[in-house]
């Protein structure tokens, strides 16, 4: 049985993973904070975006690239929610090494998102969401 962050997570990274975007940003706070690994980079550092349509815009572009994402897992600890997605064909775009798989931790407060933050492992997520 999941908590309700997880449900929240889990409900706006599938209406993601089904293409209905405008779905998924029912669930994010307008103020999102939105750290991200620039795919273009070879050693991506984290940069940051504000606002629910900075997240929406970098999504469509990803789903005009005919990109698609796979929710594989969610694990929460209070506020603080890690999640893993499998995006097939994302390596041809990516100048690192990696595999098609993304860890980000979800921030949620209210009944909204209000930061999602990348990590570049399963490791780092794990750390930052204090799952161990």
């Amino acid at each position: 049985m999941c908590n309700q962050n997880e449900w929240i997570v889990r409900e706006a990274f599938l209406a993601y993973d089904r293409g209905d975007i405008a779905q998924m940003m029912d669930f994010v706070d307008p103020d999102l904070e939105w750290t991200y690994l620039d795919p273009g980079l070879t050693d991506p550092r984290p940069q940051t975006r504000r606002g629910r349509g900075e997240l929406e815009k970098a999504l469509r572009r990803q789903a005009g690239m005919g990109l698609r994402a796979e929710l594989e897992e969610v694990i929460a600890l209070g506020e603080k929610v890690m999640v893993v997605m499998r995006t097939p064909g994302v390596g041809k775009y990516l100048h690192r090494q990696a595999d098609d798989r993304t860890y980000d931790v979800v921030t949620v407060r209210d009944g909204l998102i209000v930061a999602l933050s990348a990590c570049c492992d399963r490791s780092a997520a794990r750390s930052l969401a204090g799952i161990g």
